[in-house]
C-alpha cells in the first residue's frame, strides 16, 4: 500500500526548441522528456514529444516550451497516448508555452490523454500568436483505459487554456473534473456518459477558409456529439463520444482537410 507521507522519485522534463523555416534554431531536452525531429518528405514536418518516464503521477513535473518562426509548417505530436496514473500527495503538473509568427503554420495535435482511476494532474496552456498566424490545438481526453473496459470514477484534473493574439488574450479555456468524476461525466450537461471527449482550436484565414468542409466532417458521423462555434476568426469545435476510436477517426479526418492531406508519420508506428 502507498504511504502518503513517503517521499518517491518523480520524473521530470523539460523541451525548449525554436523551428526556423523548418529546421531546428534551439534545441534542449532534459530528464524524462525528449524531443526527436525525422527526416520527412512531407511539406509539413514533425515535431515528436516522448515521455521516457512511460506516464504521469503525483510529483511529476514536465516543461514544454516551442517556438514556430519563418514559413515553418510544423506538427507537434506525441510519440503515444500519454497516461495520467492513479496518484496522492501533489498534482503532476504539465506546462505549454507555444509561440507562432504570422508565415508559419502549427498544429498541435498530441495523442489522447488517458486518464486512470484516482489520477492527479494539472495541466496548463499558453499559446502567443500573430495576427495572421495559422494554427490549430486539438486535445482528446479519454476518461479510463475503455478499451480493457476500465472507466474513470474518480480523481482531480484540472485544465487551463490561455490564447493570446499579439499579447491580447482571445480565448480561455477552464475544465476541472474533481471528486466523483463519473457522476459528472453521466450528465447531460457534462458528457452524457461520453468516454471521450476532443477539444479543438482553430485560428488564421487559411484555416478558417475550410470551414465548410469540417462541419460536414462533423456531420458525417452518427457516432459523435459535436458542435462548433466561429467568432472573432477563431473557430472552437468540442465533441463528445462513447467510442474513442471513432472520436480519433473524426479528428484525423478533421486534421487532413486542415493539412492538405498530410498526418504525422509517427502516427501509424
Amino acid at each position: 500500500m502507498l504511504n502518503a507521507r513517503e517521499k518517491f522519485q518523480r520524473a521530470h522534463g523539460n523541451i525548449n526548441v525554436k523551428i526556423n523555416k523548418n529546421e531546428i534554431n534551439r534545441f534542449y531536452q532534459s530528464g524524462s522528456a525528449k524531443v526527436f525531429y525525422p527526416k520527412s518528405p512531407q511539406e509539413i514536418k514533425e515535431l515528436v514529444l516522448v515521455n521516457t518516464a512511460g506516464g504521469l503521477t503525483s510529483g511529476d513535473n514536465f516543461f514544454y516550451n516551442v517556438e514556430i518562426t519563418n514559413k515553418s509548417k510544423i506538427f507537434v505530436t506525441t510519440q503515444t497516448a500519454e497516461r495520467v496514473y492513479k496518484g496522492i500527495n501533489d498534482n503532476a503538473e504539465i506546462k505549454i508555452t507555444l509561440s507562432l509568427d504570422d508565415t508559419s503554420k502549427l498544429f498541435w495535435i498530441p495523442q489522447e490523454l488517458i486518464l486512470f482511476n484516482n489520477c492527479n494532474l494539472y495541466r496548463r496552456i499558453e499559446v502567443d500568436l500573430k495576427s495572421n498566424s495559422n494554427f490549430l490545438l486539438a486535445e482528446t481526453t479519454i476518461f479510463g483505459r475503455t478499451a480493457m473496459d476500465e472507466f474513470l470514477e474518480k480523481g482531480f484534473f484540472k485544465d487551463n487554456w490561455k490564447i493570446y493574439v499579439n499579447k491580447k488574450l482571445i480565448h480561455a479555456e477552464a475544465l476541472s473534473l474533481t471528486g466523483n468524476i463519473k457522476d459528472k461525466l453521466s450528465s447531460i450537461a457534462c458528457a452524457d456518459n461520453g468516454v471521450a471527449i476532443c477539444n479543438i482550436f482553430i485560428s488564421g484565414q487559411n484555416f478558417l477558409s475550410k470551414e465548410d468542409y469540417l462541419i460536414q466532417t462533423l456531420k458525417s458521423s452518427e457516432m459523435i456529439l459535436s458542435s462548433h462555434s466561429k467568432w472573432n476568426d477563431k473557430m472552437l469545435i468540442r465533441i463528445v463520444s462513447k467510442d474513442a476510436y471513432e472520436l480519433k477517426l473524426i479528428k484525423k479526418k478533421l486534421i487532413l482537410c486542415l493539412s492538405d492531406k498530410n498526418l504525422p508519420r509517427v502516427w501509424n508506428s
